[in-house]
């Protein structure tokens, strides 16, 4: 079972760095890529409107802590 899908609200990864990306962080997922047995995901960053794409190995779910 998929730990992401379309939809959800997620973090990148602290450690993670990719150019253009917000200080915040916080992105909700716009599709699962097929091509890549959902394992990568385009995510539209809140704010924004140019999705970006990264490895589940790079999302967190988001929560308020």
């Amino acid at each position: 079972m998929a730990r992401f899908k379309p939809g959800d609200l997620v973090r990148i990864k602290s450690h993670t760095h990719e150019e253009g990306m917000p200080d915040h962080r916080v992105a909700i997922i716009v599709e699962a890529e097929d091509a890549y047995q959902g394992e990568v995901f385009s995510v539209l960053f809140l704010g924004t409107d140019k999705p970006m794409r990264f490895h589940q190995m790079f999302l967190e779910p988001f929560t308020i802590s």
